[in-house]
């Protein structure tokens, strides 16, 4: 699923959550498949529109979407090279802070497959020493301050709250990490007992529940559905198809939010 950055909807998030720079922010889910990702998407490119420098984070390790635009060779001893050059540039950090930089790959081009878009991101980490360590409390926080020295926002694409499993970070840890987090709800699919439950979850961590995203994916509104019933009709009745698609396109009542 792609969802279109000059959407009114991404426009309103984006003001109401993001216009602020040095801002971080997770979006989770309940479930899997609720549209995290390409709402992640939609909300990097609206930031960048507006000359706000945007790092995506994929922490989504239960079904990771994000790759890599270049292909890194990471043999063991490239990366322990790489790790000494770092820590040479980092002198100032302490010898724990440094390794905890390498805990996650560095910024690099990112993109979706289901998407054309290219954004700055982190890949999703795959060693399992590095993920039980970022499950530790601070270590995450200490990333993302990291991130906003150099960049206005981060967004960090995070596993479903509900699917709990060794590989993942849980959702509640990466959302008490940020300066807040946003709900996506997949409209006539979740169930308000698994919302509920992903809500509880949220608050126990102490993580800040700024708002939720319903996904109308496949729950469209009535006036799509009869736009869709009216294209239809059969040939010889196009005349009525076309008056009657004006009309609903210009009716007002249809236009309301319910």
């Amino acid at each position: 699923m792609n969802i279109p950055y000059q959407n009114m909807e991404i426009e309103q998030i984006y003001t109401q959550l993001l216009c602020t720079p040095k801002t971080s922010l997770a979006i989770c889910s309940a479930e899997q498949g609720e549209g995290v990702t390409s709402l992640a998407f939609a909300l990097a490119q609206r930031c960048l529109l507006a000359g706000h420098s945007t790092l995506l984070v994929d922490l989504n390790l239960f079904r990771p979407a994000i790759e890599g635009v270049l292909a890194f060779n990471t043999k063991p001893s490239q990366q322990k090279s790489q790790l000494a050059n770092t820590k040479q540039l980092n002198k100032q950090l302490s010898k724990q802070q440094a390794n905890d930089q390498h805990l996650l790959t560095q910024p690099q081009l990112v993109f979706n497959r289901h998407s054309a878009v290219v954004v700055s991101g982190v890949i999703a980490p795959t060693q399992r020493e590095h993920i039980m360590r970022l499950r530790q409390p601070g270590i995450l926080e200490q990333c993302i301050e990291q991130w906003l020295q150099d960049y206005d926002t981060v967004i960090i694409d995070s596993s479903p709250l509900n699917r709990v499993n060794a590989q993942n970070i849980p959702a509640e840890r990466v959302a008490a990490a940020c300066n807040g987090a946003l709900l996506t709800v997949l409209a006539g699919k979740t169930s308000e007992t698994s919302v509920n439950a992903a809500v509880t979850k949220l608050q126990n961590a102490n993580a800040q529940l700024l708002g939720s995203v319903f996904n109308d994916r496949d729950n469209p509104s009535l006036k799509n559905e009869l736009l869709r019933e009216i294209k239809r009709f059969p040939r010889f009745l196009s005349w009525l198809s076309r008056r009657l698609n004006k009309m609903v396109n210009r009716s007002r009542f249809l236009t309301f939010d319910i």
